[in-house]
């Protein structure tokens, strides 16, 4: 007779599943990659490396996870992935009670894989430094946050994530919603503008009101851009400027450093505001 909190697979390997195993889970369900890096900060920062390592190598065994070697984006390391395998997809469907995978998402590209790493790492910063009046409620994933407002097949937004936070303020409480675009070195101008165009088409449609992943109307609403560098950063602020966004509350640039480092901090700029200025990511839009 298994122990509580003892899992078993089909071939007789019995593992420990804890709060921290079930948590790596779930985020890999809803992010789909983790890289080692996460797991050791974000997972179990309290634990040496190879423990890290000891412990996910005995999840793998137990069919839980699998990994693979993927190159960086730039070229220069080969980093370890993980993944949901058989018995942990099934593990999350107990813990959720739903589930939606399928194996052909896992199947992507070096560089998009480092795409979404930096987003389960962002994910990760939020909830390791989250503040008592300024708590994440949700994060969604990119499949999810998917929209069609529109007949057109071009009237549809695509975040690369959404992040529903509760704001707290004198016994009062509302939700404060944020649309991710963490934008590629790459990206055309044009790309940039037209979601900001499309973003300015749904708020001015109140589309958010029928968008399924939010359980209540957001009593704010922005839409956040992260670029590698300040440099991209500032080209970005550049491109966008002449943007209508007057259906749009609030629109955000910082960087990808600058959230690791500090996600609740004063690392954002506003659009149509002085670029040195910097704010936290409640700051009501400077005049």
């Amino acid at each position: 007779m298994r122990k509580k909190g003892e899992q078993d697979n089909s071939e007789g390997v019995v593992i420990y599943l804890g709060e921290k195993e079930h948590e790596l889970l779930v985020t890999l369900y809803d992010m789909l990659f983790a890289d080692i890096d996460f797991v050791s900060t974000y997972v179990y920062p309290d634990l040496a490396v190879p423990s890290v390592h000891r412990r996910i190598r005995k999840m793998e065994e137990a069919g839980y996870i699998k990994s693979f070697s993927t190159p960086k984006a730039d070229g220069e390391r080969i980093v370890k992935v993980i993944t949901l395998d058989r018995m942990g997809v099934e593990e999350v469907e107990a813990l959720t009670g739903e589930i939606r995978w399928d194996t052909r998402w896992t199947k992507r590209t070096p560089s998009f894989i480092h795409h979404l790493l930096q987003m389960t790492k962002m994910r990760g910063a939020f909830q390791q430094q989250e503040l008592p009046d300024f708590q994440l409620r949700h994060w969604i994933s990119e499949r999810s946050s998917y929209y069609q407002y529109g007949q057109r097949k071009e009237e549809v937004i695509v975040p690369d994530g959404t992040a529903v936070f509760r704001r707290i303020m004198n016994d009062k409480a509302g939700d404060f919603a944020y649309f991710w675009e963490m934008e590629r070195s790459r990206q055309r101008i044009t790309v940039s503008q037209n979601k900001l165009r499309r973003y300015n088409e749904y708020l001015g449609r109140d589309a958010i009101s029928k968008h399924p992943i939010f359980l209540e109307k957001p009593v704010v609403t922005r839409v956040c851009f992260i670029s590698a560098t300040e440099n991209e950063k500032l080209r970005l602020i550049e491109h966008t400027k002449n943007v209508d966004i007057s259906n749009i509350q609030a629109v955000l640039y910082t960087t990808y450093e600058e959230i690791i480092s500090d996600p609740y901090g004063e690392i954002w700029v506003f659009k149509d505001s002085e670029p040195a200025a910097k704010y936290n990511m409640w700051k009501i839009k400077p005049s």
